[in-house]
């Protein structure tokens, strides 16, 4: 290990001797000759370190040497370091005289020039001096060409190719199982279920666990969900700090258990939450009694649920699972099928020939059905472009030894560390341990500590920045599963990772050599061999840790972890070589995250190799904008997070200008300052070309709507465009970037687009011919009256034909091939929205909408009608929303085909009179129809919908009592809103009877499902209103029901005796009910063994008799947990 680290550091040291002497300065002082010198000696030592590699285990006297040579480069690094910072310096100094004068010969004095020279004629005899050494003890010259410290560029990329949830295989079957155990209604008899998913090292455990997390139908039964890495220090402390931490998002230092868990209380009370305890180890009984009675503490509901992960079935046995998920290998078909996907996979190097399925069989055969190990291999063969390649690695020592059971998963990961492409690259793994184990952390940030380190060197002659080599980094390091991602973004990309935990194990071992990672408690211990670290970690306070961050000034990374502290000591300046730091005035530095900062310090410019600038969110302070004045001047600078324009000196918008590596996001604020389009293209937008996401945002302020024209024409985006945001643009029109549709296409690559509060604005941008765009979400577009169908892309069928995007062959025209989200909200004026024209004599095959996923149109009170043509296409569709349409008299027929629709919600629509059939609807899981004063009828085929979970229904006054029989045969339905019919009845209907229930006598004969409908509903609301009296009392049949809302009744002074008789009720909220006096009896009240909340809420009368101690109901709700009396 001691030759590939000190290779990276004699690269290093390399690079930065070319680049010094090129300098003016080095010829000045004298010293060019011997930083060629030195660059010389250095190339012939790096030479001998293969040979070096080969007997540094068989020799004492290599080992010497080689620890000596380290020694001697890192020394030789931070001299080089020190004389870059100089030259630095002294440029800074150059640029801030006011006349011109001698830079040389006073901006350092005689004396330090010679010292300096001095230490670099020093060094360069002890270089020769290590060569004659190894001369002496005879290593030899040998070509390194095989040790690169840049992979192979070819295919390189900032995206992060991974194995998403859909090339998970062999896995479904249990995924689902634990999915329908955690959402199921039926009750196990324990308050605090536990499901054990038990398995060996590498079969996907944590995998299955994020699955199911992130389920939809998880995420929408849970309140809330927490995960929690144990690994093996179960404390139960540490755990529920964690859960604190995790549901706040703040730090909690809390050390009284009872403390925390009624931090927990606050949050968690009567609510439904998931816990997930990842790689559990202990098998300590006591302490998971002690969690347990904790979790149970804190008075969550009895549905909540935990998920335990671990390798070990005693830990699983110790916690009493009421189910048990043991993991087995896969089996031949889905490992060959997994290994396929990854080795196979889009942009891999090799082509598919039997030799290498052949080949690749017999590896696969050797993972033994690991995922893990399967899924390394495979994207270590991702790289290798043939059967030469292939099997090398079939017939590696390492393979042979995946034959045991017991050695597969260690192997496959030593084998894709081995193979690594670059010597820099597995450093930068190396380095990862940092993390922790089970811990999580931002690709971005790794990147940037990556950089601080030296270890991302583009190759020469290379154009892509350190930035570019880090991410095609961390593409190599997702590919071979030796990190994994934990989170995306919007657009797919990676934001966080994580290590596996046998992945961290292999990789923590080959780190204890590294000289880039020095933890903090080491240095707490005052080793000698830690006299240079290059990286310091502070968890407990800085003031503590100040003599030791003052000796060592080679540090490149300093990050202090502690909130408690203020400012940082002026001694942090004398850290000249240091590149990361959360926030410092060095001029080296390359990375400054800072938070709550209201006012750059003075020399902010000073910072001239800054590259990422991270200010809190928007960077707004106490209500004021962070101005960033004569950012300009930081020229290397790629992450800018957000830009106030201001008339103030330095702070107008062709800063931007000098800025041309800007990277990522970058948010625009307050572009009224800017006066017309001449200003706004100083910030020479359309020239960076490394931009995700742009956004535009004006203030709320009337003002000239040609000025906002103008400024927009100037701020023209780059092609590369993934995401675009406009706020408060005040213009009537767009510029013509944005509404062309021919080539060259601005938004060819966009994939998202927000346009928000356009008040004048009287178009909409054409977008149907996107090829990528995922989300478009158009908000507040005021003077807009119409959607042509310019918005597809085309006028016509006719017009498309010619220029199809989606590459499908024959005819077909695709208009949004790859939208997944359409929102239109708040168009006042909007009265029409057309769809796509196609004349007779065409016969294409038109194709709208044929991803999207959501549809939500709300808030357009002048739209008569929904666009034809669309809806039979929609054959991914989600979830549907037409909200707030007043005008609005139907809805397309097609609508009841939807048949991958999930969530249809109809609101406010007061002219709509019929819902179309919706029998074909068998995904529908949510049913919402609600103020339609006109709406006549439940909508055909409601009652065999079996899907739907549940159904709001509230004022629709013109729906019939016998209109709601339908409703009856809904037995699966678990959520029911029901209210707010026409306020002349003066009962409340309820769907198990056709008429008046007060004039029907009901026979013992009768069927008993349809006297007594919703079998499985737990959660039930009630909307009523002044005429009605009494509650319907076929509620208390309800067996499962275990939320009960009652709203708007102020014809009803009592709750009913029948209350009582609802023993599963476990929370009543009342709400709007004027004139009620009373509750049920105490008796009643006390029969509802598991109720646990009461919510009152402007009941005026009934709140003043519930109050504690005095209130005459007092004595009836005194014994119930939680009572909440609202105003």
């Amino acid at each position: 290990m001691a030759d590939v680290l000190l290779n990276i550091v004699i690269e290093g040291v390399l690079n930065k001797l070319i680049s010094l002497a090129a300098e003016e300065i080095s010829k000045v002082w004298g010293v060019k000759e011997d930083l060629d010198s030195l660059a010389g000696n250095l190339e012939m030592i790096q030479a001998l370190l293969v040979d070096a590699e080969c007997k540094h285990n068989s020799s004492n006297a290599v080992d010497l040497w080689l620890r000596r040579l380290q020694d001697v480069s890192s020394e030789a690094e931070y001299l080089l370091d020190e004389f870059a910072y100089e030259v630095l310096r002294n440029k800074l100094k150059k640029r801030k005289q006011d006349q011109v004068r001698s830079f040389f010969s006073c901006s350092c004095p005689l004396a330090f020039r010679f010292k300096f020279a001095h230490k670099i004629k020093n060094m360069n005899l002890r270089i020769e001096k290590v060569y004659q050494e190894a001369e002496r003890i005879g290593l030899r010259s040998v070509e390194i060409g095989n040790m690169s410290n840049n992979p192979r560029s070819d295919r390189s990329s900032t995206a992060y190719p991974f194995v998403d949830d859909s090339s998970i295989v062999g896995r479904s079957e249990e995924v689902n199982e634990v999915v329908n155990l955690l959402t199921s209604s039926e009750k196990d008899g324990n308050n605090l279920s536990v499901i054990g998913i038990v398995g060996m090292a590498g079969l996907g455990k944590t995998t299955i666990a994020q699955l199911v997390y992130k389920n939809e139908k998880v995420l929408r039964h849970f309140d809330h969900k927490l995960w929690i890495h144990v690994s093996e220090d179960f404390n139960v402390e540490r755990l529920l700090n964690n859960m604190v931490e995790s549901l706040t998002g703040t730090n909690s230092n809390l050390t009284v258990v009872e403390a925390i868990v009624r931090k927990l209380n606050e949050v968690l009370k009567t609510k439904r939450f998931l816990l997930v305890l990842d790689d559990v180890w202990d098998e300590v009984a006591k302490k998971w009694d002690g969690m347990r009675k904790c979790l149970r503490g804190i008075g969550a509901s009895d549905e909540s649920r935990i998920i335990v992960t671990t390798r070990n079935e005693t830990v699983v046995s110790i916690m009493q699972p009421s189910f048990l998920c043991p993991l087995g290998t896969l089996s031949d078909g889905d490992s060959w099928e997994l290994f396929e996907k990854i080795a196979f996979g889009h942009g891999c190097a090799a082509v598919k020939t039997p030799e290498l399925i052949n080949i690749g069989r017999k590896i696969v055969a050797k993972c033994g059905g690991v995922p893990l190990a399967v899924a390394a291999i495979g994207g270590l063969l991702w790289y290798k472009k043939d059967e030469r390649e292939w099997s090398k690695i079939e017939n590696n020592k390492t393979m042979a030894a995946m034959e045991e059971a017991g050695r597969r998963v260690i192997s496959a990961i030593k084998l894709s560390y081995d193979h690594l492409p670059s010597l820099s690259l597995k450093q930068c793994l190396l380095y990862c341990t940092i993390v922790g184990k089970g811990g999580v952390a931002t690709v971005e940030s790794m990147i940037q500590l990556w950089m601080a380190q030296g270890l991302l060197n583009p190759s020469k002659g290379s154009d892509l920045e350190m930035e570019d080599v880090g991410s095609n980094y961390m593409s190599i390091l997702f590919r071979t599963s030796l990190l994994q991602v934990s989170e995306e973004d919007g657009f797919g990309r990676a934001i966080k990772f994580t290590i596996h935990d046998l992945v961290f194990d292999f990789v923590e071992e080959a780190a204890k050599e590294s000289i880039f990672l020095v933890p903090s408690a080491e240095l707490r211990t005052g080793r000698e061999s830690l006299l240079k670290p290059r990286t310091l970690i502070l968890k407990d306070g800085l003031a503590h840790h100040l003599p030791i961050v003052r000796n060592h000034k080679s540090l490149r990374v300093l990050r202090v972890d502690d909130e408690d502290v203020k400012e940082l000591p002026t001694m942090i300046g004398k850290l000249k070589l240091l590149r990361y730091l959360d926030i410092s005035r060095m001029y080296n530095l390359q990375t400054m995250k800072l938070s709550n900062l209201q006012q750059l310090p003075k020399n902010f410019g000073n910072l001239a190799n800054l590259r990422h600038l991270c200010i809190g969110e928007d960077g707004i302070i106490n209500g004021k904008p962070c101005l960033l004045p004569d950012i300009g001047q930081l020229s290397s600078l790629q992450t800018l997070p957000f830009f106030y324009v201001s008339q103030d000196k330095g702070c107008q918008i062709d800063q931007l200008g000098r800025l041309p590596n800007l990277r990522g996001d970058l948010k625009i604020f307050d572009l009224q300052n800017v006066s017309n389009e001449e200003e706004a293209i100083k910030a020479k937008i359309s020239t960076k070309i490394n931009l995700d996401s742009l956004e535009l945002h004006w203030d709320t302020r009337t003002r000239d709507e040609s000025t906002d024209e103008d400024v927009l024409k100037g701020l023209e985006p780059h092609p590369n465009l993934k995401g675009f945001t406009m706020e408060n643009f005040m213009g009537r029109s767009l510029p013509s970037w944005m509404l062309t549709t021919s080539h060259p296409l601005v938004f060819r690559n966009l994939e998202k687009i927000v346009l928000r509060n356009f008040n004048k604005c009287q178009e909409i941008p054409p977008l149907g011919h996107l090829p990528h765009l995922n989300i478009v979400n158009i908000i507040g577009m005021k003077s807009l009256n119409c959607i042509g169908t310019d918005f597809f892309g085309w006028k016509n069928v006719d017009d498309a034909s010619s220029s199809n995007p989606s590459g499908l062959a024959g005819d077909a025209v695709v208009s949004f091939p790859a939208l997944k989200e359409l929102i239109l909200e708040y168009m006042p004026d909007l009265i029409e929205w057309s769809g796509l024209m196609c004349h007779d004599s065409s016969h294409s095959v038109v194709k709208i909408f044929p991803s999207l996923e959501i549809l939500k149109v709300e808030l357009c009170p002048k739209l008569v009608s929904l666009p034809d043509g669309v809806w039979q296409n929609l054959i991914c569709i989600k979830e549907l929303c037409i909200s707030g349409c007043l005008r609005l008299s139907h809805l397309p027929k097609d609508v009841g085909g939807l048949a991958s629709l999930e969530i249809l919600t109809v609101m406010y629509c007061p002219n709509l009179v019929s819902i179309p059939d919706i029998h074909s609807l068998r995904s529908l899981v949510r049913l919402t129809l609600a103020f339609c004063n006109n709406l006549r009828s439940l909508p055909s085929g409601m009652e065999v919908c079996t899907s739907i979970r549940r159904f709001v229904f509230l004022g629709c006054p013109a729906i019939q009592p016998e209109d709601l029989h339908p409703l009856s045969r809904m037995i699966q339905l678990q959520g029911l809103m029901i209210g707010g019919f026409s306020h002349d009845l003066d009962y409340f209907p309820w769907p198990s009877y056709t008429i008046n229930p007060c004039r029907v006598t009901i026979t013992d004969n009768e069927n008993k499902e349809f006297q007594h409908p919703f079998a499985s509903l737990l959660y039930l609301g009630l909307w009523g209103w002044q005429a009605v009296t009494s509650l319907p009392e076929q509620i208390r049949h309800l067996s499962n029901l275990v939320f009960l809302q009652i709203l708007h009744f102020d014809g009803i002074v009592a709750l009913p005796e029948f209350l009582g008789s609802i023993h599963s009720l476990e929370e009543l909220d009342i709400a709007d009910c004027q004139n009620l006096l009373y509750l049920p009896s105490a008796e009643a009240m006390r029969r509802l063994n598991k109720f646990r909340k009461l919510t009152i809420k402007k009941c005026p009368l009934l709140k003043d008799r519930c109050k504690k101690e005095i209130g005459q109901e007092w004595y009836k709700i005194a014994h119930i947990p939680e009572i909440q009396l609202l105003p």
